[in-house]
């Protein structure tokens, strides 16, 4: 269970084009538009039970929050020759040495004790290892076991553009709460509702169908580790030319994500993008 310390919460906010630039084997990550663009940069998409989550921090990756999935199981693409019984999701994110707080806006949270169905990325990747936010947690309601997204909806089905969602099945009480409370069934929701709603099996065989259809299947190798090409406080970054750019103009881009100091314990910050060598 995620232990709740005094701390300041810096919020990382990064654009979606932004990715490493320094020459690695993995690709470079692109946006997406569709789905078939998101498996275009799927390695794996797997089942597993969260077994525990821990925080971890050294002066390269920085501070991560690493999920222990076991019990995995490969729908689609592959882990490689012998696919691993467990592996680690290693996302940005979690406690400084001093015990201060450092949050990454939409990296996904794992839970310990349930079991999800995740894309994997195929690129290189900083922040998660996790495709586009693509993790749907098994929840059993009633005989059904259903998949419900980020949100707490269940899964409808697959559509052009993504995982359809379906009705809210998980509610949290109105007005400011802590994010431990508990969320609470959907009082409108229906038996037919759960019914119709996807479970791991039914949607892996609704991405086969959507994958034979496009062409697009998830391909190429997992890194259980991020991108590190220097400390976690300076990473180089890439940014993918507009049209009137030349490639050349997007040399030398920097992320900065040093946390702020002098904050109060509960006061809030956006952390400094900079570029040209640093300079915010």
């Amino acid at each position: 269970m995620r232990s709740v310390r005094p701390s300041f919460i810096a919020s990382v906010i990064v654009c979606a084009s932004l990715g490493a630039r320094a020459a690695h084997a993995a690709p470079l990550p692109s946006p997406v538009d569709t789905l078939a663009d998101v498996l275009r940069q799927t390695a794996a998409v797997i089942e597993g039970d969260v077994e525990d989550v821990s925080f971890h921090f050294d002066e390269v990756e920085g501070p991560r929050t690493v999920a222990t999935v076991k019990n995995v199981f490969v729908h689609l693409g592959s882990l490689g020759k012998s696919p691993p019984s467990s592996l680690q999701i290693r996302s940005f994110g979690g406690y400084l040495p001093d015990g201060r707080e450092i949050v990454a806006t939409h990296v996904p949270e794992l839970a310990t004790g349930k079991r999800y169905f995740l894309f994997l990325r195929n690129t290189e990747w900083t922040l998660s290892p996790i495709a586009f936010g693509h993790v749907f947690r098994l929840d059993t309601v009633g005989k059904k076991r259903a998949l419900v997204d980020a949100y707490g909806r269940l899964v409808a089905g697959v559509g052009a553009t993504e995982i359809l969602p379906g009705p809210l099945l998980w509610t949290r009480p109105s007005g400011a709460v802590d994010a431990s409370t508990p969320p609470r069934l959907s009082t409108w929701i229906t038996e037919a509702d759960v019914d119709r709603a996807l479970d791991a099996v039914e949607l892996a065989e609704a991405l086969r169908m959507f994958a034979r259809a496009t062409g697009a299947w998830p391909h190429g190798s997992f890194s259980p580790a991020p991108m590190s090409a220097g400390p976690w406080r300076r990473v180089t970054t890439w940014r993918a030319p507009t049209p009137t750019e030349s490639p050349a103009s997007t040399e030398g881009l920097l992320a900065c994500f040093d946390p702020p100091v002098g904050l109060s314990d509960t006061s809030t910050k956006e952390l400094a993008v900079c570029e040209d060598g640093g300079a915010p």
